[in-house]
């Protein structure tokens, strides 16, 4: 089970996320996220992740950065066979598994052995850290979050499970689930994860719902595809989307001057809609 709640002093765990076997998450043919939802994943969730990483980064060129959990690595491909114009320079996977590592390797991917909590880079190593559906795996979160800042030069994407879905958190009591130590958070709570961290000052928050896949029959896949765009944008119900995209944007401060900005709250009662 995470910790969220001792993260504040916790020693970072080297295997985060790590009770696991590489294999029991991933395979060769697909990962973990397509065992889970099916086909819907190649045809509608796999392309919008890559959309979100456009939509946040694309505005630059010649951008450095790593991923941290990097599955079987279906993302990261995705991601580098849509770089047309010079946007990414260099993009680093990582796993905590050695395996994971491996494989990454074999798909032409440049990869490295890091745990989430304890990344083996200097400050500012990169434009951004990213992560994909890692942060409610890990042991300590507030601890990744951390990490996240301090290899970056300013700016944060992650996507999350969405503590606010009645669905996740149903899901998250199954077995398959609580073997992968998942435990979502609700938008306060990711928020809390940034905040505060020493030497860091978040100047802006952003957190949306994102995406409502799940298994269906091939006949139904074009009716899930179409109610998964819609449902981003429908007031209310669209917080029952499994997901949560993260976007932060932060200064570097003297380690005694990290108090917050004057930002937009994470999810105000206004924002639940």
């Amino acid at each position: 089970m995470n910790d969220a709640g001792s993260s504040e002093n916790a020693a970072p765990s080297q295997a985060a996320g790590g009770n696991l076997a590489w294999e029991g998450l991933h395979d060769q043919d697909a990962s973990w996220r397509k065992k889970l939802i099916g086909e819907i994943s190649d045809a509608f969730v796999l392309p919008r992740y890559v959309r979100l990483f456009y939509d946040t980064f694309g505005a630059a060129r010649d951008q450095d950065f790593v991923e941290i959990g990097s599955g079987n690595g279906e993302n990261s491909k995705a991601i580098l066979a849509a770089n047309k114009d010079g946007v990414i320079r260099r993009y680093l996977t990582t796993e905590v598994f050695k395996d994971g590592v491996e494989w990454l390797q074999k798909q032409g991917l440049e990869s490295q052995q890091a745990s989430a909590e304890v990344l083996p880079f200097p400050d500012e190593s990169f434009t951004a850290a990213i992560s994909f559906d890692v942060m409610h795996h890990v042991d300590h979160p507030r601890i990744m979050a951390r990490e996240m800042l301090r290899v970056g030069r300013g700016r944060a994407l992650l996507t999350e499970s969405n503590g606010l879905s009645v669905g996740r958190k149903l899901l998250e009591l199954t077995p398959s689930r609580r073997a992968a130590g998942e435990q979502s958070y609700t938008p306060w709570r990711y928020r809390s994860f940034f905040e505060n961290q020493p030497g860091f000052r978040i100047t802006n928050f952003l957190i949306y719902p994102f995406l409502f896949p799940f298994k269906c029959p091939q006949a139904l896949l074009p009716a899930l595809v179409l109610f998964n765009r819609m449902i981003e944008y429908i007031p209310y119900v669209r917080w029952q989307c499994s997901s949560v995209v993260i976007i932060i944007d932060y200064e570097r401060v003297p380690a005694s001057d990290a108090a917050p900005a004057a930002v937009k709250p994470a999810a105000s009662s206004a924002d639940l809609k």
